[in-house]
């Protein structure tokens, strides 16, 4: 059921979709499909609606894409989850007119529990894997996040695959490998796809291989000057061992628990504690506006009913006033402005 394209944030995970598509898989409506922009010239191939899908599930459990949720044991079981995953497999029946599908979405990759319950684990995930400095590297371009950050959120996006990816059909490559020698890497991941039944015997490669641009990886280890740049060594055995994994799995096992280092967990805890603060400050300001929003139309009403009400105390003294002579009303004038 699908193809799902996995991989942290800024791995190529567009490139690899877009492929994807031209293999044969759909995408998903164009209206709902992301637009392109200086970060992605040649289009993200992801669907907004699924997108805003998974920022509410990871919000609900306290996170976001770039500050993943600390899930409790079990946490796909929740009621949230199960309305989450009933909510999904009536998008995708929505969303995509046949079971050939490319579904793209980063986020998925740290969601993966509910969405292997979304797809009955009847589809496949192809993963790719990106150097964590290029990721740095990026992150900092596009949102301002720091080089140890961007390397922690490249270290739980990953363990989470490796983990929650056990006994799936997943084949795995690299982001260098695929710019480098998109053909040999398309091959072997057709390969898998079409014994898997996912790709028919006929479809035309040609125009995957001519969809990946080696000019558009921009963040290097070079140009990003991050040549003597070093990462941690747990990211450095992670990322060794993603890439032993290179290839294709139609039973994905590790073999090997993978746990946070002493620094990217505290790290990460720390945005979740901040983006917990930073929401709780703007549901009050929200609370704060609509209140004084409120306030202000119930003042302008009071404004309005006493400018109606002047209006017609001074209809009725024009009327008065058409009723006395003039003498008479001058005089009476006066004598209510010397009293």
């Amino acid at each position: 059921m699908g193809v799902l394209v996995l991989g942290m944030h800024r791995s190529g995970t567009s490139a690899l979709a877009g492929a994807l598509q031209s293999m044969g898989f759909e995408v998903g409506p164009e209206d709902d499909v992301m637009p392109a922009d200086d970060q992605n010239p040649e289009g993200y191939f992801e669907l907004s609606s699924i997108v805003r899908a998974n920022d509410d599930l990871l919000a609900h459990f306290g996170g976001s894409w770039d500050s993943p949720p600390a899930f409790a044991p079990e946490w796909a079981n929740d009621d949230a989850a199960t309305q989450f995953i009933d909510a999904a497999r009536s998008m995708i029946g929505e969303l995509f007119e046949s079971d050939h599908f490319v579904l793209k979405d980063p986020r998925i990759s740290i969601l993966l529990p509910v969405w292997r319950q979304i797809t009955k684990d009847q589809g496949c995930a192809v993963v790719i894997v990106r150097d964590p400095l290029e990721v740095a590297a990026s992150l900092t371009r596009r949102d301002g996040l720091s080089t140890l950050t961007g390397l922690a959120l490249w270290a739980a996006y990953n363990r989470a695959m490796l983990r929650d990816l056990h006994g799936a059909r997943v084949h795995v490559c690299s982001y260098v490998d695929l710019v480098e020698s998109p053909v040999k890497v398309l091959t072997d991941i057709a390969k898998s796809l079409h014994d898997w039944g996912e790709l028919s015997d006929d479809a035309d490669l040609s125009g995957a291989f001519a969809t990946i641009h080696p000019e558009l990886r921009r963040n290097t280890i070079l140009n990003a000057d991050l040549e003597t740049e070093v990462s941690p060594v747990e990211v450095t055995q992670l990322m060794k061992l993603v890439l032993d994994q290179r290839g294709r799995h139609n039973v994905f096992d590790v073999g090997t628990v993978l746990e946070p280092g002493w620094w990217d967990g505290p790290l990460l805890e720390e945005r979740r504690v901040l983006l917990q603060w930073a929401r709780g400050t703007i549901a009050e300001l929200q609370t704060l506006n609509a209140n004084l929003l409120t306030e202000n139309a119930i003042l302008w009403e009071k404004s309005d009913s006493a400018n109606r009400e002047a209006d017609r105390l001074r209809d009725r003294i024009d009327r008065v006033r058409r009723l006395v002579p003039e003498p008479l009303y001058q005089l009476v004038t006066k004598i209510a402005r010397r009293s």
